[in-house]
């Protein structure tokens, strides 16, 4: 078996090659699911009770994580980072479509895939005169 080369990073923009801000993850929180499995269909024999699968070729990963309780600036660092990741289209904006290398724990290699990253939700904890203090912002990247 190959030895795993871990280059020090979970996720990559391909579009810029700039890594994602790994000081703003809350680290117990991190999960990846790679190369999830999905049915087309499955059923069970009347008589056996064998089970049949038919597996899709496909397999996709999902990524998430919290980002940690942060001040405004943090926030938009990471905003910065996705906003500049994103492919150059309205659609791919509207839909926030990002190209990403990221770590396969599955199969102990980086891969490169096309994910979305669903509606974010921003709870404060604390406002100053001049910033914003957020709790954990869960970010979630789904592949295509």
């Amino acid at each position: 078996m190959p030895t795993p080369i871990f280059r020090g990073y979970f996720i990559r923009a391909v579009k810029t090659q700039a890594v994602m801000p790994m000081h703003l993850i809350e680290w117990d929180s991190y999960k990846a699911t790679p190369n999830q499995r999905e049915e087309i269909k499955a059923y069970r024999d009347d008589n056996t009770r064998d089970l049949t699968r038919v597996t899709a070729e496909g397999k996709k990963s999902v990524i998430e994580f919290k980002l940690r309780p942060m001040w405004l600036d943090g926030k938009m660092e990471f905003q910065a980072w996705l906003g500049a990741a994103m492919e150059d289209t309205q659609e791919a904006h509207e839909q926030r479509k990002v190209q990403l290398e990221f770590w396969d724990d599955e199969e102990n290699t980086y891969k490169t895939g096309y994910f979305y990253v669903p509606n974010i939700e921003y709870s404060i904890l604390r406002v100053t005169e001049d910033s914003i203090r957020y709790k954990e912002i869960t970010i979630k990247f789904i592949e295509y």
